[in-house]
């Protein structure tokens, strides 16, 4: 529950209070702490996680937002409320000019330290900007913030839209780095330290770390032993000084792995489904089996349908709102009384190749091999008749130039680093933008050891589990004969999944279409069942007066003809209602 706004111009008093507090419309507004001085303006919202309180001293404000694992001392601080050690302890680092940003902090962050005496700003972002910040930079003035829509809000940009930033959304689901759904803003780098100098303007930016392309100079086996440890060594600090901890478990195996490294832990186990199903009986299963106590939440048919907009505010424009699964029950199960949560985010997007694009077929049958696709380029012109052709053309111009960018550290991973680098252009990213504003979330697979290894593990050891599967096997092995959610066995390899899985897959497709098997069997809602809906369309309609910014990019004017249209896949039409709520809101709250 944490966000901060930096105006080097001063603002009126309480105004950064009210942006950041409005963007909790359901659920508790935190309470934020602002500073005025020659120097500028600053608010930042409590922090959740312990330790992690604002600092201020005669001559510095320091400011942090997440709660990264400090790893040049002990993180005693974690279980103790109302406290700013850890901010002190980073602070001591950083003005001792001894700390390494990319060994001394782990897991997701973004700090500000502002001198309020030489009017001096330096604003550092994490390894993969797991928390994204965005600044607004012109002659005038500058700003940071890690909302962008507080940002915009509070610089009066709101109106001031990027049509072509919306449609890219859309269609693709993120906005193309470093654009944002505002003209004038932009997000920042990631591992990047940015320092704004007094009296200036201008932002003189540093990178601390990039993920170059380079050859692991370790076996298969000793990095996914390394892998493994750096896992262990996350969790451990976690663990060691928190109390009252919790996890979320599914009927895959990310939830076994870390099932099996929290086991000797007493925990609470969560997971949401439409009704108990498949997906929830194994889950039940792993959590008798590694010792957690799991609690069942089911959601109404029109959940998703009923916290779009709430869910749209918190996490902010140009993300898709769909992946803050845990809105909503963040209340109902009271996870704010958790000293930690763990989740299993980005272990797909950075140990098991889920951005490389495979070969047709690999990917609709999970049991074939999988092959990357050597010919795919992510900067092809899309093809969309709903949507006029020079918009399209601006949309893949900026592709072309993000992946070029990509292609300066990266050459034969440029395709997959695209969607991961920053972890803006990773649709799933808005799991964390939620969760970490609602209660202590912790990912172990966002830790820094786990970013390293992905970044040097080469991609036919990513594809088909290869590395995953040797990391986690000594883990799985008390799950060795129980079936994930999706019909086959984690504890062993491609090739047997290659042997057995096509008849439970096929077996299991036979019985949807005759109708055997009733009800969603998944975790997550059925999109193409939801948009599909009476509920769904009304809200189009309700909101149809978003449409009209998007009128010069589109060949249809009319709300209920895009969401009917088959040209449009069920999350592209998710997105389409999204923007039309952000454009309404946005019009009727600013007026």
């Amino acid at each position: 529950m944490s966000d901060f706004l930096f105006s080097r111009k001063r603002l009126q008093l309480k105004k950064i209070e009210r942006e950041i507090q409005s963007i909790y419309i359901t659920s508790n507004s935190p309470k934020v702490r602002e500073f005025h001085g020659n120097w500028g303006s600053f608010g930042i919202s409590k922090n959740l996680y312990n330790g992690f309180d604002v600092y201020e001293n005669d001559e510095y404000i320091v400011g942090v937002i997440g709660g990264p694992i400090l790893m040049f001392q002990s993180n005693t601080f974690l279980d103790e409320a109302d406290s700013c050690e850890g901010t002190i302890a980073i602070f001591k680092r950083w003005l001792s000019s001894e700390i390494k940003w990319d060994e001394d902090l782990s897991g997701p962050f973004a700090i500000i330290f502002i001198n309020k005496q030489i009017e001096e700003v330096t604003c550092v972002t994490d390894l993969m900007s797991f928390i994204p910040v965005y600044a607004l930079n012109d002659s005038v003035s500058c700003m940071f913030s890690t909302h962008v829509d507080i940002l915009a809000n509070t610089s009066n940009q709101c109106h001031n839209i990027d049509k072509i930033s919306q449609l890219d959304f859309i269609l693709n689901g993120t906005v193309t780095y470093p654009y944002t759904f505002y003209k004038k803003i932009n997000q920042i780098q990631p591992a990047s330290i940015h320092k704004l100098p007094n009296h200036s303007t201008e932002i003189q930016i540093n990178s601390y770390w990039i993920p170059k392309e380079v050859k692991s100079e370790l076996n298969l086996n000793e990095l996914a032993t390394k892998t493994r440890e750096g896992l262990e060594a996350y969790i451990n600090q976690v663990t060691s000084q928190s109390t009252n901890i919790a996890q979320f478990i599914s009927g895959g195996e990310d939830s076994r792995v870390l099932s099996s490294l929290l086991q000797n832990i007493t925990r609470d186990g969560f997971i949401f489904l439409d009704q108990m199903n498949r997906e929830g009986r194994t889950a039940q299963k792993v959590a008798d089996i590694y010792g957690a106590k799991l609690k069942i939440s089911t959601r109404s048919e029109l959940h998703y349908l009923n916290i779009i907009k709430d869910c749209s505010l918190l996490i902010g424009s140009g993300s898709q709102y769909l992946h803050a699964h845990t809105y909503g029950f963040h209340e109902s199960c009271n996870f704010n009384s958790y000293s930690a949560i763990f989740g299993g985010l980005f272990s797909d997007a950075l140990l098991k190749g889920a951005r490389i694009k495979r070969k047709k077929r690999t990917g609709k049958l999970p049991f074939i091999p999988e092959l990357k696709d050597e010919e795919f380029t992510n900067d092809e012109l899309i093809e969309n008749s709903l949507f006029c052709s020079k918009s399209l053309e601006k949309i893949s111009e900026r592709r072309k130039n993000h992946l070029k960018y990509i292609q300066t550290f990266r050459n034969e991973s440029a395709e997959e680093w695209f969607e991961l680098w920053p972890s803006s252009m990773n649709v799933n990213i808005p799991n964390l933008s939620a969760n970490r504003r609602l209660f202590r979330s912790y990912e172990p697979f966002m830790s820094k050891d786990i970013v390293k290894i992905a970044a040097v593990t080469p991609q036919k050891w990513k594809l088909n589990r290869i590395l995953f599967h040797k990391m986690s096997k000594p883990l799985l092995k008390p799950t060795k004969w129980l079936m994930h959610g999706d019909g086959w066995y984690p504890y062993y390899s491609w090739v047997s999944k290659s042997i057995f899985y096509p008849i439970i897959y096929t077996s299991r497709k036979v019985s949807k279409k005759l109708k055997i098997q009733k009800g969603n069997q998944g975790p997550w809602v059925e999109w193409s069942n939801l948009v599909q809906k009476k509920e769904f369309t009304y809200s189009a309609d309700k909101y149809h007066s978003g449409m009209e910014i998007l009128l010069h990019l589109s060949k249809i004017n009319e709300v209920t003809k895009v969401i009917k249209d088959s040209e449009l896949t069920p999350l592209q039409k998710v997105n389409f209602l999204q923007t039309l709520i952000f454009n309404v809101e946005n019009i009727r709250v600013k007026k």
